[in-house]
């Protein structure tokens, strides 16, 4: 229940086995946001029926397609991925703004559809192409410079360059015309099993040792919660033989729908 919740600092014990009898309430948390802690809410159109649920939460992925592998026309060392921001879905552009990405794993998928390599970017910035020769280790690429009104998007990666001792082997940073997955690194994916049920141990303690009004005349038997508020209400019916009138059944009904609320457990105290 959100009203009755209370969020509190604790001082510090440093003899833990005295931790139960003098731990005292510090101070009222003015902020009660938990950083990483969200509420999680669940649709009904989705978790309208009673079972088990196995929900896998994973961070936003976007789809793309590598435009150009380039360098920058200034640093001809430094190569990157090229992104055409116009063949990003709309809700996603805005990640593609100068420096958005940083820290985003890139995954490569391989012709047959296998995620088998993986970056972090480092920066982005927006970029356009130039005719410019460059005379590196990165000759064969095109070159790009940046400009912020442009809507291509230059993303450097780690790792991307040589080690020393084997400056001719450059690490894989994708392919041109290859279809990669970028998503944050905020959190890892995390899987929850949730169980939606009709009743739960309080509602079953009502039905069980709750209070309850047993109506002679209308026949009917009323369990009330802890506030004791009506929760479920039956009729009691005996059928008998229409020859003989000897009991036959017993029948009990539930009167959902069909409340009588006069039976009141508070003003039966009261009469």
């Amino acid at each position: 229940n959100s009203f009755d919740e209370s969020f509190k600092s604790f001082k510090r014990i440093e003899n833990t086995s005295e931790m139960l009898s003098v731990a005292t309430s510090d101070s009222e948390l003015s902020d009660k946001t938990l950083i990483g802690m969200y509420d999680l809410k669940l649709p009904i159109s989705y978790f309208g029926n009673k079972g088990i649920y196995t929900i896998y939460i994973k961070p936003k992925e976007i789809t793309a397609t590598i435009y150009d592998i380039g360098a920058l026309v200034a640093y001809p060392d430094v190569r990157g991925i090229v992104i055409d921001i116009q063949k990003i879905p709309a809700q996603y552009t805005n990640l593609f703004q100068n420096n958005e990405l940083v820290g985003y794993k890139i995954e490569y998928i391989s012709n047959d559809q296998k995620q088998e390599y993986y970056r972090l970017v480092t920066s982005n910035n927006k970029c356009s192409p130039l005719s410019q020769n460059l005379t590196s280790t990165n000759s064969n690429v095109n070159g790009y410079r940046f400009n912020d009104s442009s809507t291509l998007s230059f993303l450097t990666v780690t790792p991307s360059s040589s080690v020393n001792f084997k400056p001719n082997a450059l690490p894989f940073i994708g392919t041109v015309s290859q279809q990669i997955i970028i998503s944050n690194t905020k959190f890892d994916p995390v899987s929850l099993e949730v169980e939606l049920v009709e009743h739960d141990a309080d509602t079953i303690s009502y039905m069980l040792e709750g209070n309850q009004i047993r109506s002679l005349d209308k026949q009917l038997i009323t369990t009330f919660n802890e506030n004791n508020e009506i929760y479920k209400q039956q009729e009691f019916i005996t059928l008998k033989d229409s020859y003989t009138g000897k009991d036959m059944f017993e029948v009990r009904r539930d009167m959902a729908g069909n409340i009588d609320f006069t039976q009141d457990f508070n003003d039966l105290f009261q009469r």
